[in-house]
């Protein structure tokens, strides 16, 4: 008998209503409902639910060093 992979689902609070700073992630969740769940009992505000898998970039962004004065 072959077994699936179980998706599992992460949320993902931001700092804004603007999306792109990430405040924390929490995970794992079995299913959408729970996580979303979890958000709401928790009063998180700017959140969105997840695929664990896309829920956090796999490696850190590249932050390119400062410009030094000519």
């Amino acid at each position: 008998m072959m077994f699936e992979a179980q998706a599992l689902y992460a949320v993902v609070q931001y700092d804004g209503a603007g999306r792109q700073d990430v405040r924390q992630v929490v995970a794992p969740f079995p299913d959408r409902g729970a996580a979303a769940t979890f958000a709401v009992d928790n009063e998180m505000r700017h959140f969105t639910v997840r695929p664990m898998v896309l829920a956090a970039p796999p490696a850190p962004p590249v932050i390119p060093a400062p410009r030094r004065p000519t």
